[in-house]
């Protein structure tokens, strides 16, 4: 079975009812993944949904590759019992569950997609 990864460049080809619903779902961080893109250097954290409707759809949530306290690294990891916003943290935390809060949200050209706006233990 093909698993597609849905961040914001998939998404943009699928229609809303594809996405992931809005609202809290469990999951696993199943990968770190480091890339660079106009903004600079990035890590998507992508994690892979464990239950319900939406079992196996994996989600990215991208952020700035900075260990930043207050960055939404930090954020993404703190929620999930990580000490801090480093990648080292990130690549000790692949394999935990967690709860995800998806919310759905446009790009500048109106695209819905579905982003994760926080994570939880």
């Amino acid at each position: 079975m093909q698993v597609s990864v849905q961040n914001r460049s998939v998404l943009y080809a699928q229609a809303e009812s594809a996405l992931v619903t809005e609202g809290i779902h469990e999951a696993d961080l199943v990968e770190v993944r480091r890339f660079s893109n106009v903004f600079g250097e990035r890590v998507g954290l992508v994690f892979k949904i464990a239950s319900g409707p939406h079992l196996g759809i994996e989600l990215m949530e991208a952020a700035a590759l900075k260990a930043s306290p207050r960055g939404k690294l930090a954020e993404l990891l703190c929620g999930m019992g990580g000490a801090d916003g480093s990648l080292l943290t990130a690549h000790e935390l692949i394999g935990r569950r967690c709860r995800i809060a998806v919310r759905h949200e446009a790009t500048k050209t109106g695209k819905t997609y579905a982003a994760i706006a926080q994570t939880f233990r």
